[in-house]
């Protein structure tokens, strides 16, 4: 582990939060909504994660400006550990960056690096936005460098 990700995980622990290895954008405002989703993957840990997933849709507007989505809470008791995103309906962008904030208790937000999500490497298929999750953790979803409106699920 280099000296940034021992940074990360010591900053993320002082927070009260797990190390998390991101997806990421700037703030922003947008709209967002979620619902439970159906979905169902086959074999255990991954079936009850993807199986609890909601829907969610990413109303980014025609600006191409970072948005912020959410809040949102991890599963409680613990579903998957981990944050996990899978688009289903790509909006307009070659290259979506995304990344987690973390909004503790303690008001001190933290936010992973920003990660670049190319088209034909993620529609349609499970992405992990953040790691080692602590159950009941508070967070927002930040998309930038896009327009148009994105679907999904979103399994935490």
């Amino acid at each position: 582990m280099n000296g940034i990700s021992r940074r990360l995980r010591s900053a993320a622990v002082a927070s009260g939060l797990a190390l998390s290895v991101g997806v990421g954008v700037t703030a922003g405002t947008g709209v967002a909504t979620a619902a439970p989703g159906p979905d169902r993957a086959s074999g255990g840990a991954a079936a009850t994660c993807y199986g609890s997933a909601t829907d969610v849709t990413f109303a980014m507007g025609s600006d191409e400006a970072a948005h912020t989505f959410g809040p949102y809470w991890t599963a409680n008791p613990r579903k998957c550990g981990d944050i996990n995103l899978r688009i289903t309906t790509w909006g307009n962008a070659s290259t979506l960056r995304s990344r987690i904030c973390f909004k503790p208790t303690s008001g001190n937000d933290f936010c992973v690096p920003w990660k670049g999500l190319k088209k034909a490497d993620t529609l349609n298929k499970w992405r992990v936005l953040a790691t080692d999750v602590i159950p009941g953790t508070k967070y927002t979803i930040q998309l930038d460098f896009a327009s148009g409106t994105f679907r999904g699920k979103l399994a935490d």
